[in-house]
């Protein structure tokens, strides 16, 4: 059976979205290693199997010096280890393994989470990132997107020769995973700061600028009345202090809390009354995808992704990206009666997506 090189920038990717992945091309008798930057430790389910893990110490800069370093780094492991597929998530690592291996007889798929340029993408993201992916497209034999938009994109790059492109309904959604058979809403509200006549806003995402937190801290400053409101930020990141410091200085530490890191993800969203992402870039939104299993209402930025998942008025409500004011309108409309309606969410659960990521590999 084939033997499979997945590699990621950071070791945060595999953890958050690719262990079911490997998990399933394992069970079908495929080996599987990992490359990327080991930041945070590889999932235990990843390391019980026996998975090798190659440390890469790629970076999110496209132009770090270190670059040269992995390039050397993914030549000298694939002489070592002589794999057929290599399989890459991320632009900057996978760009840097597509042109190491650009002359190796492997087969290469790249999947793409979410391209840097789109429509209303800074100028400066497509001087730098579409040339590159054009360029890189020429080494690629299989290219994944996980939104319409990019889907549509990719048909502008130049793959080898035969070279497919797919489009994939996300990473997967384990709905068995948020059943929650016995569970004290009041109780695990009051645990973590929730007043019980509260309306709990939750925000899974990682405290960085592309996720744009500043926007809820922006909207409840503007808003008035807002004692009945509580958003719970579960999630760390490098923006942390400078956003408890942008709370604290408008007296919002009553309304906003920052929870860091979190494995009870299943019981956050069972307590809450409100999924929300206001990412200013969004390849999908998986934690979109779970507030839609658990029957929440969905409140984001009209990027490519929730515009894929948020059905206006019917599932959640689209603000523009940084429209305080809209953004408070939407969470007034939410508040004054909000009815969900039903949504067919079928294709983005886990067990279809792997079903189709068989079909890449056997393609």
């Amino acid at each position: 059976m084939k033997k499979i090189l997945y590699v990621t920038t950071i070791s945060n990717t595999i953890n958050a979205f690719l262990v079911p992945h490997i998990e399933h091309l394992i069970k079908l008798g495929y080996t599987v290693h990992i490359g990327c930057n080991i930041l945070n430790e590889i999932d235990s389910r990843l390391i019980e199997l026996g998975i090798k893990v190659h440390n890469i110490e790629f970076s999110r800069n496209p132009i770090n010096i270190n670059n040269l370093r992995c390039i050397k780094k993914i030549r000298d492991i694939q002489e070592k280890e002589k794999y057929d597929v290599v399989h890459v998530h991320t632009p900057n690592a996978s760009f840097l393994t597509r042109f190491a291996l650009r002359k190796e007889k492997i087969k290469m798929i790249y999947t793409s989470h979410g391209f840097h340029f789109y429509k209303g993408a800074p100028i400066i993201n497509w001087l730098l990132y579409y040339p590159l992916e054009c360029i890189a497209g020429r080494w690629t034999d299989t290219l994944i997107t996980i939104n319409n938009e990019d889907f549509e994109v990719s048909k502008n790059l130049k793959l080898r020769a035969a070279g497919n492109r797919f489009l994939m309904n996300g990473v997967g959604i384990d709905e068995e995973k948020y059943e929650s058979k016995s569970f004290d809403r009041d109780l695990f509200r009051e645990k973590i700061g929730v007043k019980k006549n509260q309306f709990m806003i939750l925000i899974l995402a990682e405290l960085n600028k592309n996720k744009n937190h500043k926007q809820i801290i922006s909207t409840l400053k503007y808003m008035k009345n807002i004692e009945n409101i509580k958003v719970i930020c579960a999630g760390d990141g490098s923006l942390k202090e400078d956003l408890l410091k942008k709370i604290k200085i408008l007296g919002l530490s009553e309304n906003i809390k920052l929870i860091g890191f979190r494995e009870d993800i299943k019981e956050l969203l069972s307590a809450a009354d409100c999924v929300a992402l206001f990412s200013k870039r969004e390849g999908l939104g998986k934690c979109l995808l779970e507030g839609i299993i658990n029957n929440k209402i969905l409140l984001a930025t009209d990027t490519r992704g929730p515009r894929t998942l948020i059905k206006d008025g019917k599932n959640g409500v689209l603000v523009k990206v940084n429209d305080i004011k809209g953004t408070a309108n939407a969470i007034c409309k939410i508040l004054e009666g909000f009815e969900i309606k039903s949504y067919d969410y079928s294709k983005y659960l886990l067990s279809n997506v792997l079903k189709d990521l068989e079909i890449y590999y056997k393609d």
